[in-house]
Formats: structure tokens, sequence, C-alpha cells
């Protein structure tokens, strides 16, 4: 494989994962990474003793003229200004993939078409090597960047390509859903202690278990949600009356979750195209 260079701009959580995951699975080498961040912190020191031959750069600006391909890791109301300041790297061989909820690809578009854009949202669970990597790519990307980025991500998660106009939901269904699912989960083991006297530990272990088991059950045994509740409830059964009366007021709760949610990403939709009225 041809050795690219690959950058990275802000290095929080996220950028962390890829990080670690392309040096893991995806063949680039430390020597081909460098990383710009305004104010260093624990992540990067780690990751940097592991691997001293990552190149840590003094301004955004050498990660841009250098990397082939730039993933942008800063908040959202972040990331326009960077390629602002940047603006004259953005050259139209240079690949920009922003991670930022909020931030579509026609967003970026209004600093400079010279650049080709692509969207990521990545997900926590692709560090455990299971999980979905969304991708969006402007129309302008290559299709030799288009492969790499594919590539690299699907050595260690599912990449799904989505339209813009189903990011936001798609969002919700990949890299918020560990969240939400340990939230629906968190209160099923407070519900077993207040109604048992086990512990904490103890209903935690036993749900985690069950979660864990029910996953491998999915993804290796070819399960879908229906034929594996079919499989679990008997008719008329203990299972059945649990499955009966989520079925009777999930729907309400998904329901209000996915319009708040849409209500949060128009919040952050808002206040991308207010920054772009003031920076243009």
């Amino acid at each position: 494989m041809i050795s690219v260079k690959v950058g990275f701009i802000g290095y929080g959580s996220m950028a962390d994962l890829l990080t670690r995951q392309f040096l893991a699975h995806a063949e680039v080498a430390p020597k081909d990474l460098i990383i710009y961040t305004r104010s260093e912190n624990a992540k990067l020191q780690e990751i940097h003793d592991l691997f001293p031959e990552i190149t840590i750069a003094k301004t955004s600006l050498e990660v841009f003229e250098q990397a082939a391909h730039t993933f942008v890791c800063v908040l959202p109301l972040g990331v326009l200004p960077v390629l602002l300041e940047n603006k004259a790297a953005l050259s139209n061989e240079k690949h920009v993939i922003s991670i930022a909820a909020g931030v579509s690809v026609e967003d970026l578009k209004q600093v400079t078409t010279n650049a080709q854009y692509s969207k990521l949202i990545p997900s926590l669970t692709t560090s455990v090597g299971i999980g979905t990597s969304l991708v969006n790519h402007d129309m302008a990307v290559s299709a030799d960047n288009q492969a790499w980025l594919n590539r690299v991500l699907g050595t260690f998660s599912t990449v799904q390509e989505v339209a813009e106009e189903n990011i936001d939901l798609a969002s919700d269904l990949t890299s918020s859903s560990p969240g939400f699912i340990a939230a629906i989960f968190e209160q099923f083991v407070q519900a077993a202690v207040r109604k048992s006297s086990l512990t904490e530990p103890e209903v935690f272990q036993m749900i985690s278990n069950s979660l864990a088991g029910t996953s491998k059950l999915l993804a290796e045994q070819g399960y879908t949600f229906d034929s594996l509740i079919k499989r679990v409830a008997t008719k008329g059964g203990i299972t059945a009356e649990g499955v009966a009366l989520s079925e009777d007021k999930l729907p309400a709760f998904f329901d209000e979750l996915l319009q708040r949610t849409e209500a949060k990403y128009d919040d952050h939709h808002a206040e991308i195209k207010d920054q772009l009225k003031e920076l243009f």
C-alpha cells in the first residue's frame, strides 16, 4: 500500500479512537500521522509516548499542507473557522473529513469549493471492532479518496454511506445509540434492585451478560429482533408479558426520543447557519 500522510486537527476522544484503530488495523504507520491540537492533553501525550514517530504539528496549517487526508475533529462551531483560517492550503487534491454533528458538506463548501469534503460520524463501539461508521461524500471527492476512507474505516467497522438528509437520524442509531441503550438498561438495573435483595453489581452483571449474548445471537446466528422475540417469548408466558408491555409503551418513548434529538440537531444547524452569516 502506498504511504499517505493522514492528519488530525483537534485530538479528543473520537480522534484518539480513530488514530488507535488506524494504527492497529488500517496499515497507517505512525510516521504517516500528523496531529495538531490547540492545547496538549493526556490522550495526545499518551499516543505520542506510544508512537514517538507521530508528528505533533505546531499549527493547523502544517497539517493541511502535509496531509493528503485531514480529519477535522473539533467542536461544530470550530470547524468553519479552522477551514477559513487555512483556506489557502485547501487545494483541490486535499481531502478534508469532518466529524462534527450539525455541519454539512454544503456548509464546508462555503469556505472554498477547491478541497474535497467528506463527513464521518464515528461510533464508540468501533473501538472494539463492532459498529457502523457513517460516511457522506461530496460529489467532488475523487473515487480514490472515497475508496481510501471507506477502506481504512472498513478495517474496524461497517461503513455505511448515508445521504445528508438522513445522517442526523442515522447518527442516533449508531453514534448515540450506545448511550441510549446504556440509559435504558440502567433503568432496568435500578428497577430490579428496587424489586429484590440483589445488589446493583449482581444485577448489572446479569443484564450486561444478557446484552452481550443477545448481540452475539444477532451478529453470529442470523437472528432478527422479531425472530429472537419469537424464540424466547412463549405465547402466554412470562417473557411474552414483558414483550407486550414493551410493544405498548415503547413506541411513544422512541417517537419522542427521535423528536427531541431532531430538535437538538435543528439547533446545531441553526447555529451553523448564523455562523455562516457572520463569517461570510
